[in-house]
C-alpha cells in the first residue's frame, strides 16, 4: 500500500469505527471498499445494483447481494446505536437526525465525498 491509500483506509476506518460499525462485522470490509469505489470514480452511485455491489462481490468473492445485504445490516446497526450522528461531526452541521435512515447509496455517497474533500485538503489522491 502506498501512502494515499493508507490515509485513506486510516480516515474511513475512524469514520466507520466513531459510527458504530466495527471491522468484526463483514459489511464493515465490504462498504469502506464501496466508498473508495465512490471516491474513485462517483458514475459507481448511478449504478449501485449495476455495477458498484458486483465489483465489490467480485474483490472479495461474494455474490452482490450479500454485499448490499450486509452494507444495510451494518448501517442498521450505527442507526440503531445513534452512530449516524457522527456524520454530524464530520460535516460541522446537522446532516441527519437520528430519525432517518440513509439507505446504502446515500450514506456511501456522502462519505466518498467526505473522503475526497479529505484527500483534497491534504492534497493527495484517492487511491
Amino acid at each position: 500500500m502506498d501512502e494515499n491509500e493508507i490515509e485513506n483506509y486510516e480516515f474511513l476506518t475512524k469514520v466507520l469505527i466513531n459510527m458504530g460499525i466495527t471491522p468484526d462485522k463483514l459489511g464493515f470490509e465490504y462498504l469502506r471498499y464501496a466508498i473508495i469505489l465512490v471516491a474513485k470514480d462517483p458514475s459507481y452511485l448511478q449504478a449501485v445494483t449495476k455495477r458498484l455491489y458486483p465489483d465489490v462481490a467480485t474483490h472479495y468473492g461474494v455474490k452482490s447481494r450479500d454485499i448490499e445485504r450486509c452494507i444495510r445490516f451494518v448501517i442498521e446497526l450505527s442507526y440503531n446505536c445513534g452512530g449516524l450522528l457522527e456524520i454530524n461531526n464530520l460535516y460541522g452541521t446537522v446532516v441527519y437526525k437520528n430519525d432517518y435512515k440513509p439507505t446504502n447509496s446515500e450514506l456511501i455517497g456522502i462519505l466518498s465525498d467526505k473522503l475526497i474533500m479529505n484527500a483534497k485538503r491534504k492534497k493527495y489522491k484517492i487511491i
